[in-house]
């Protein structure tokens, strides 16, 4: 089972180093973020579904109605979850690219102001 999850764990440290370095350098619209949002929220169901089936598979005897209502159960504690973290990912990530638009529209002002002074002298 653990040689499973190994390309696995590669492909969130993939999906958590390409968001991080978005998030730092890329103006990131809200529809961006919703979306990775999601892509996240598969990717952790996906995961808890590999480490768990073995578990869920003996509690059930592998009947697929009871695996399936399992599996449902876990994806009904898991939106809750996942609309606070989008809401907040979105609210913060959001005001990080306001603070910084901000900045970048005062440093070319400042620019555009020096260069209007020192041509006009």
């Amino acid at each position: 089972m653990i040689t499973r999850l190994v390309p696995f764990r590669k492909g969130i440290v993939v999906f958590i180093l390409a968001f991080l370095i978005f998030s730092r350098s890329y103006v990131a619209n809200p529809k961006m973020i919703s979306f990775m949002c999601v892509v996240a929220l598969l990717t952790v169901f996906e995961f808890l579904n590999l480490l768990l089936h073995p578990v869920i598979g003996s509690i059930t005897q592998h009947s697929p109605v009871f695996m399936l209502v399992a599996l449902v159960c876990i994806a009904a504690l898991m939106i809750p979850l996942h609309h606070r973290l989008e809401k907040w990912a979105t609210k913060l990530l959001v005001e990080k690219n306001t603070t910084d638009g901000l900045a970048k529209a005062k440093r070319t002002i400042d620019e555009l102001g020096t260069r209007a002074v020192s041509s006009g002298a």
